[in-house]
């Protein structure tokens, strides 16, 4: 019975002893398909969107960080309260981010994950919802990158690296704000401000620290001068070049 109800959901699941190949699965029901429509609940599509067990353990980094960031139903950061609530939302539903969280190398696979994003790869001929799912895809790794369990497993060249990465990618949104802004831009604040605040926090000196200490703990950019604190870590990241 529980082979039948595997394979009803359609689950993908390849595993070569030898390890020749990596262990690959996919997310049984996604948007879009009919059997996505039936779902009645919230609680419905995330008890069908968990990895196994047997398949979250032989799932390689990069591969579950694939999973995490195409999760089917990601956060809709301007539904809640504050980018963190969101990512609050996801995490407790979601049994592959969390294992995410426990693999040592998870920095080194955003890193090369979040460098190799390209924003020129965006379309205004897609459909809308590729449009909305492309930029979401940029507000999602960031939101994972500001998590202080993810930042404290960094070495100090990774977190270095994704601060630089951090700015280079808020410099392209700031030329493409016409795809890229509002949340967008908070949320690449979000993650620029705690790398930075792990790196330095002396640099961050000359803002209210109660207001930085809520932007960084939750996302919201209260009472925060965007414009230093994006020309504070722009600085930072120029003089150890």
């Amino acid at each position: 019975m529980r082979h039948l109800f595997i394979f009803y959901f359609g689950l993908f699941f390849i595993f070569v002893v030898n390890g020749q190949e990596k262990a690959k699965w996919d997310f049984p029901v996604k948007p879009g398909t009919e059997e996505w429509k039936k779902f009645s609940s919230v609680a419905e599509m995330y008890a069908t969107c968990q990895i196994p067990e047997e398949v979250l353990n032989q799932l390689d980094t990069e591969s579950l960080m694939e999973l995490c960031l195409n999760f089917p139903a990601p956060p809709l950061f301007p539904l809640f309260n504050s980018p963190e609530q969101a990512f609050l939302e996801y995490y407790s539903h979601f049994n592959g981010i969390k294992e995410l969280f426990k693999r040592k190398d998870v920095g080194e696979c955003l890193l090369r994950k979040y460098t190799s994003m390209n924003m020129n790869d965006f379309s205004f001929l897609w459909p809308l919802h590729e449009q909305g799912r492309f930029v979401s895809k940029y507000k999602f790794i960031e939101a994972i990158l500001s998590q202080p369990q993810v930042i404290s497993s960094f070495d100090g060249n990774v977190r270095k690296e994704l601060l630089k990465e951090a700015v280079r990618k808020m410099d392209e949104k700031i030329e493409k704000k016409d795809v890229f802004g509002g949340f967008s831009l908070e949320i690449n604040l979000w993650t620029i401000v705690n790398l930075l605040s792990r790196e330095n926090e002396a640099v961050l000196q000359g803002h209210n620290q109660q207001n930085l200490r809520t932007a960084m703990e939750t996302g919201l950019m209260i009472d925060i001068d965007a414009d230093m604190l994006y020309q504070q870590a722009k600085n930072f990241v120029n003089e150890k070049e």
